[in-house]
């Protein structure tokens, strides 16, 4: 996994340049910091979950042993199966299935014989009002929608056409079920869909809100404080060695919610690290 997969990045970014030259000056970096390094690729602050997310990686910090498994961090997703949402206790993954089930019914690919107990037939009516008539485009935009739910990764490049509807396209390609604005934006998308027009205001991933704004801005200010306060430690080697890994993950964990929430501010104490 690229430890920058969740920010865009550019060969001129000096700050990740010297970070990532802070990294190979650490020599082996044991299995358990590596994992926390996992947690901050893995964090988005766009995701219902962020405040937790990002409590996890700040605990797993100070402690330089991961609070949990980045790899079990969206394990009930629907893209695991039609039945992942049975060991969902947030709700959220049955409630994606029942789109999932409306989706597929409006391109007539779900046998309503075998339709589970659990489907919403309402719902199902709800999605097909709004798409409407068929055409090869919606079909091929609804077909894109539930590959980008599902992470159908080959489909989701094979249906994208660009050209004409370029832009609800791309509104499409931003969706998911852990936004934290699931299911508003989900429903407006349909529904843009359904009129083959992209909608001037809809939400989607890597987006945020004034309040996640807010509580990142200042969760970045702690973890600035938190950054010179180490920095400033004169400790013996071993402790030495293990602020290292920990101003190392600071500084990534900075880097990303900076270049996610469009925070404009230097990250500190890199003039140290050349």
């Amino acid at each position: 996994m690229d430890h920058w997969s969740n920010i865009e990045t550019s060969i001129q970014d000096s700050e990740i340049t010297v970070i990532n030259r802070l990294e190979s000056s650490l020599g082996d970096i044991p299995p358990s910091v590596r994992k926390i390094r996992e947690l901050i690729t893995r964090f988005e602050v766009c995701h219902f979950k962020y405040q937790q997310h990002l409590k996890y990686i700040q605990d797993s910090i100070i402690n330089l042993d991961p609070t949990t498994d980045s790899s079990k961090i969206g394990s009930n997703h629907i893209s695991k199966g039609e039945n992942a949402w049975i060991n969902d206790k947030t709700g959220r993954s049955l409630l994606g299935q029942q789109y999932l089930w409306g989706l597929n019914n409006w391109l007539s690919k779900t046998d309503q014989r075998k339709m589970p107990k659990d489907h919403d037939s309402k719902l199902e009516l709800r999605i097909s009002n709004w798409l409407g008539d068929k055409t090869p485009d919606k079909e091929r935009i609804v077909s894109l929608l539930i590959a980008r739910l599902t992470y159908n990764w080959e489909s989701y490049e094979k249906l994208q056409f660009g050209g004409q509807f370029k832009e609800l396209e791309f509104q499409t390609c931003r969706m998911d079920i852990c936004h934290y604005s699931f299911p508003i934006h989900l429903d407006t998308l349909i529904q843009a869909i359904g009129k083959m027009q992209s909608h001037k205001d809809l939400e989607g991933c890597g987006s945020y809100n004034s309040e996640i704004k807010m509580f990142i801005t200042k969760k970045y200010s702690e973890i600035v404080s938190s950054l010179i306060e180490i920095s400033k430690n004169k400790v013996n080697a071993d402790q030495n060695k293990k602020d290292q890994f920990r101003i190392w993950l600071y500084l990534c964990l900075a880097k990303t919610i900076k270049e996610q929430t469009d925070i404009t501010d230097s990250l500190p104490i890199l003039d140290n690290k050349d």
